[in-house]
């Protein structure tokens, strides 16, 4: 994730240790990722379309529907994977 979060130009080339170090990541936090834990938290499912799973965590997030972990400003997610 830190490597695409500088390709994408969140953070500068380098300094990504520095932005994780100052940004609340977390579902209520400033910059939320990883929403509904992840891959370390769902795993990747064979066959069944895990990788998907993102864009169905990211849709959830969008439309108001992420539950207990729903961000508070939704206008706006990035998936990747």
């Amino acid at each position: 994730m830190a490597v695409c979060l500088e390709d994408a130009g969140i953070a500068k080339k380098g300094e990504i240790g520095e932005f994780y170090a100052a940004t609340d990541t977390t579902f209520k936090g400033q910059f939320p990722i990883n929403t509904d834990g992840g891959q370390l938290s769902a795993g990747q499912v064979v066959s069944l379309g895990g990788g998907f799973r993102h864009v169905i965590e990211g849709a959830r997030q969008i439309m108001g529907r992420g539950g207990e972990r729903q961000v508070t400003k939704n206008d706006l997610c990035a998936v990747n994977g």
